[in-house]
């Protein structure tokens, strides 16, 4: 069961892209060499992962190399079902061949970042993570780093960028968290400039579903934040919603999206699952295992759908 499609697929993709931008091609490369879903009939669960250490931070995913590589394999899988990096509306308002300023908040890997640049070089562009991961790493020069925590303010002036991007804090933040982080990205964009945040609504499998309910409720975070971003932007004032777009992935299709999605969020679970066992009542591996397996034949045979929510906001 299962079918190893990651490095295959990634390989690909930097081979076309190689001549494009090498930082591009080397984290694309990078993530190709990530493990595939299990075809064994036991799932190796890692033993030993590296976790951030802020302990103001709900973030329970790991921060080691094999995380980046999920990402980075994720990011694509997200731009494939939403057919880019930014939405339609985005390069309808903003000419992103203009060498505008674009900030990533919670850049992580910085594969958005380094994909965004080999669309548009012309632009400027900031990242900023709690962790230092993207600055380990060759990055060209049309993008500073910087550590920060948007919980405790970024570290730009008012009224800096023209597009503020935000995606995948739902595991990040608490759900009283987000009213605030909302109002500071509006601080560091410029009038008329835009944000576009992308979000979950977690209802990848009843194992899934289990996992980020369970586990989220214990951090209060809202698995679900996905459907509330509309509103939580129109509440902080001073905006107009210029879009929406809501896209899903059904895993058991078996199609190229499906496979990428599959693999991601197998990697997540597997990753986070010492972490997350005693609040899913998993008392040793056995149980463990057992949770897994299940997981992973309910994603590729009954109900795999994993949606995702994207707003576009603009500062009035």
């Amino acid at each position: 069961m299962g079918s190893c499609f990651a490095k295959p697929w990634l390989t690909e993709c930097a081979n076309k892209n190689r001549n494009k931008d090498k930082y591009l091609s080397t984290a694309m490369a990078e993530s190709g060499q990530a493990s595939c879903i299990s075809r064994s009939e036991d799932i190796t669960i890692p033993t030993q992962r590296e976790f951030h250490q802020i302990e103001a931070s709900t973030y329970w995913l790991p921060k080691d190399d094999e995380e980046q590589m999920r990402l980075t394999g994720q990011h694509f899988a997200l731009k494939e079902i939403f057919g880019g990096n930014v939405l339609q509306s985005v390069t309808e308002i903003l000419d992103l061949k203009q060498g505008l300023s674009i900030l990533d908040v919670g850049c992580g890997s910085g594969v958005w970042v380094m994909d965004m640049i080999n669309d548009y070089p012309d632009c400027n562009y900031d990242g900023c993570d709690m962790v230092n991961i993207v600055a380990q790493k060759p990055t060209p020069k049309q993008f500073t780093f910087r550590i920060a925590n948007v919980l405790e303010g970024l570290p730009y002036p008012d009224n800096t960028f023209d597009l503020v991007h935000l995606r995948l804090l739902v595991l990040a933040l608490r759900y009283d968290e987000w009213p605030s982080v909302i109002k500071e990205l509006l601080r560091v964009t410029k009038p008329g400039g835009l944000i576009q945040i992308m979000e979950p609504d977690y209802r990848v499998t009843e194992h899934d579903d289990v996992f980020c309910k369970v586990v989220s409720a214990s951090k209060g975070q809202n698995p679900r934040i996905g459907i509330e971003l509309e509103r939580l932007l129109r509440e902080a004032g001073n905006t107009n919603i210029i879009e929406t777009k809501s896209a899903s992935v059904d895993t058991t299709t078996g199609s190229s999206a499906a496979k990428k999605i599959a693999w991601s969020w197998m990697e997540g679970v597997k990753g986070t699952m010492k972490l997350a066992a005693p609040a899913l009542g998993l008392k040793d591996e056995k149980d463990q295992q057992k949770f897994l397996k299940e997981f992973k034949h309910c994603m590729e045979t009954k109900c795999g759908c994993l949606h995702m929510e994207a707003v576009v906001a603009q500062k009035l």
